[in-house]
């Protein structure tokens, strides 16, 4: 006995054909098993009584949303994007998929955010500034420093919609917030060449500390790498004990080092942070136990860099980007 096609769902054109037979006079059992479906009757009774050939909605079917709720919807998701899917489903009684099909057919798509400091208007003019002068530098002869510590990162990982080719537009960037948990601090320098040397810090650094480090650190091993400190620039940030009377005073007795500081919070600015960032994205599979192992660990990865010239020679190639993305973004944040 040939077996009666249970497809979930018949198409309108075999829907049709039902209606057609019925009105040639075939009983029920008839169409089934001349078109093999087992909905016969079901379509029959519906044409009958309701004059339809339509499907009913199904109970607990997502509802469709109407214009108001399209441009609503849209609304929303262009004027704030770290907004969440799923919440603005719920308010519109739909599945947060078609809140993303919304979103997505105005060119919003899902992303995690870059992370970037939040600049005040102060700051920002110190960036101009720091731009429009160091525009045409020749910046194949500085040396850029910095500290790092390496620490656990409590942040929730948070989800945004944005257009594409916009990750570090300023609104769609998440400020950085500071963690207490310090794990490990050091301090280095680079050249064109690649990685100079590094310290470990032990605990808060202060002047003190900083300019003993550029005795001890910068003056021996830039005259080891270089043969001298003869036309050498020297970037730091604007950290307070970089700035204090007593680091002054150190760089006033070096004049062979020409000093340029750099503006605060200002990352972007300052090729050694692609460098931290690096170490800790290729950081894999790696959980040392304590401080000793861990500060191991981190000279291990400073050292590796070594074996990757052309990497630091891009991130000087950027440096003249750098300072004319400041000027064209209006101060804000670049994507470096």
């Amino acid at each position: 006995m040939e077996r009666i096609n249970r497809q979930k769902h018949l198409s309108l054109m075999q829907r049709s054909a039902i209606i057609g037979q019925h009105i040639a006079g075939l009983s029920n059992g008839q169409i089934s098993r001349s078109l093999n479906r087992a909905t016969a009757s079901k379509w029959v009774n519906r044409y009958v009584t309701e004059h339809s050939l339509e499907r009913r909605p199904q109970p607990g079917q997502v509802r469709k949303l109407d214009e108001l709720d399209l441009n609503d919807v849209a609304e929303r998701g262009l004027d704030t994007p770290f907004i969440n899917a799923a919440e603005v489903g719920r308010q519109y009684g739909v599945h947060r998929d078609t809140i993303r099909k919304v979103w997505n057919d105005i060119g919003l798509f899902n992303f995690v955010p870059a992370k970037k400091p939040k600049l005040t208007q102060d700051q920002r003019d110190e960036r101009l500034g720091y731009a429009l002068q160091n525009l045409t530098r020749y910046w194949p002869n500085v040396i850029f420093s910095d500290e790092k510590v390496f620490q656990s990162d409590s942040q929730q990982r948070l989800h945004l919609y944005r257009p594409r080719n916009c990750r570090y537009d300023e609104r769609y960037i998440q400020p950085i917030q500071r963690s207490g948990r310090i794990s490990a601090g050091l301090w280095g320098w680079i050249s064109i060449d690649g990685p100079g040397e590094m310290t470990m810090i032990n605990g808060r650094l202060n002047s003190t500390g900083y300019t003993e480090i550029l005795e001890d650190n910068l003056l021996r091993t830039i005259d080891i790498s270089y043969g001298g400190l003869g036309n050498i620039v020297f970037m730091q940030d604007n950290n307070s004990f970089h700035t204090s009377k007593l680091t002054r005073r150190w760089f006033s007795r070096h004049p062979e080092l020409e000093l340029i500081n750099a503006p605060v919070n200002s990352p972007d600015l300052n090729p050694i942070e692609n460098l931290w960032a690096k170490m800790v994205h290729d950081w894999k599979n790696v959980f040392p136990r304590n401080r000793a192992r861990l500060g191991d660990y981190i000279v291990e990865r400073w050292e590796a860099e070594r074996n990757n010239p052309h990497y630091f020679q891009n991130l000087y190639a950027s440096m003249p980007y750098r300072m004319q993305e400041v000027i064209d973004k209006n101060c804000g944040m670049t994507k470096y």
